[in-house]
């Protein structure tokens, strides 16, 4: 999973202590413009078999505001997580 040092913000899934909630970070490299990017942070509830299922909602935000929210919720015990990896079949 891409960390928040070697990219142009945060990529990927982060999951709550509790296993309630999930939070995906993504980029998107704007193409009508050279210097625009655009970042969104997805929020989704996890179902009881640990897969985010339920769509709460989307925020779009600058590089800076995104590795804020990357870093707050890193220092309130969120982990990362690689949803793609541990699919269950």
């Amino acid at each position: 999973m891409a960390k928040v040092n070697n990219l142009d913000g945060p990529i990927g899934w982060l999951i709550d202590p509790n296993n309630k909630w999930a939070i995906h970070f993504d980029f998107k490299k704007a193409s009508n413009e050279v210097n625009s990017s655009d970042f969104t942070i997805d929020m989704w509830g996890v179902v009881p078999n640990g897969k985010p299922m339920i769509f709460k909602s989307r925020r779009k935000v600058t590089k800076t505001d995104s590795i804020n929210t990357w870093k707050q919720l890193l220092a309130s015990h969120w982990v990362e997580y690689d949803f793609d990896k541990n699919k269950t079949a």
